[in-house]
């Protein structure tokens, strides 16, 4: 696997972003320094990931979803409203991704535009969504700019018709880059557009000229490592054990299924622990009181209080860790003092 990023003391293959053209939005509104970073953390995240929709139109091959792990569904109006409202009177500093495991463009009638409307009508500072970009018509690409979209990321995961239809079982390599193409042109400077692929040994070879096709066009480009979804799918990185470090997936994001579950992380696509349910309590009580308390496991590096699924997990190996200086705080933090009060389950 072609490394991208590294620490000094842990040599592994990283997500990254190349060809970039605008500052991080994460680090541009993060505090100054690493107390102030941390005691936010201990607050809320960066990033909530709301569900519009658990439907899909493709049935990829990296995806967890092929194994049906759970109902598809779409969330209720007022609930989604509720939570955008909630997270930007408690943190107006949020990146929201108005998806998380469904294909957001499939919900464009389902309320997409206009939950993204509200929230921008509200402060938010930072909408984005994830798509494979199948449905991205000239229709969807106004209607997201008439929305306030910030940012997109679109799924391709290769640069030849013969790999991207291999991998993305459904979707049409042709109409995705016709797609993408008129996007760069309708869209300007108002929507930030990343394109992403994924790792995978089946299209480990088109990498290069991915990112050599890319790099000509205004767009920012993310590479990351297989990601196996707890265990799901084959693990292709394989970093010894000894290497393991806190994993930045769950300091990085609270997501929210269309029903209203908080999964135990961003991997946890079938809910294999849910910390709660944001119909029933505050999203900042659960981050706090369920949440945190395995920030501070992983950032001591107390593996056994993680549940097995947790432990066994590879998935820490793909993505680095933004800081590891707020890592340290919070291996010195008491999980049960201040808000997050509850023992781990």
């Amino acid at each position: 696997m072609t490394r991208h990023d590294s620490t000094e003391d842990t040599p592994l293959a990283y997500a990254s972003t190349l060809n970039t053209f605008q500052e991080n939005f994460l680090a541009e509104q993060e505090p100054k320094t690493d107390q102030e970073i941390f005691e936010r953390l201990c607050y809320f995240p960066n990033q909530v990931l709301l569900e519009t929709s658990s439907y899909c139109n493709l049935n990829c091959t990296m995806c967890a979803r092929q194994f049906q792990p759970r109902s598809w569904g779409k969330m209720e109006e007022s609930l989604a409203l509720r939570v955008i409202d909630e997270v930007l009177t408690g943190a107006p500093w949020v990146r929201i991704w108005f998806c998380y495991f469904g294909e957001p463009l499939v919900s464009k009638k389902l309320g997409l535009y206009k939950r993204i409307r509200y929230a921008k009508d509200r402060g938010l500072k930072r909408a984005a969504i994830n798509t494979n970009g199948t449905l991205l018509d000239e229709r969807a690409v106004r209607d997201l700019l008439d929305a306030g979209l910030d940012e997109i990321y679109i799924g391709i995961d290769a640069i030849t018709k013969e790999t991207y239809e291999s991998i993305r079982l459904g979707g049409k390599f042709a109409t995705v880059m016709d797609n993408i193409h008129r996007l760069i042109q309708l869209a300007g400077d108002r929507i930030q557009i990343t394109v992403q692929f994924a790792e995978l040994k089946e299209n480990q070879h088109e990498l290069e000229a991915f990112k050599e096709y890319w790099s000509h066009q205004p767009v920012q480009v993310y590479i990351r490592p297989k990601v196996t979804w707890l265990n799901s799918l084959e693990d292709e990185v394989n970093a010894p054990p000894s290497l393991r470090h806190a994993c930045a997936w769950l300091f990085d994001s609270i997501n929210i299924n269309e029903n209203g579950n908080v999964p135990f992380c961003i991997c946890d696509w079938r809910g294999q622990q849910v910390h709660g349910n944001v119909r029933e309590e505050s999203i900042f009580a659960i981050w706090q009181k369920k949440i945190v308390p395995y920030l501070v496991a992983h950032a001591a590096g107390d593996w056994p209080k993680l549940p097995d699924f947790c432990r066994s997990c590879p998935d820490w190996q793909t993505k680095k860790p933004r800081n590891l200086e707020v890592i340290r705080l919070f291996a010195g933090r008491d999980p049960l003092s201040g808000e997050a009060d509850v023992q781990l389950q």
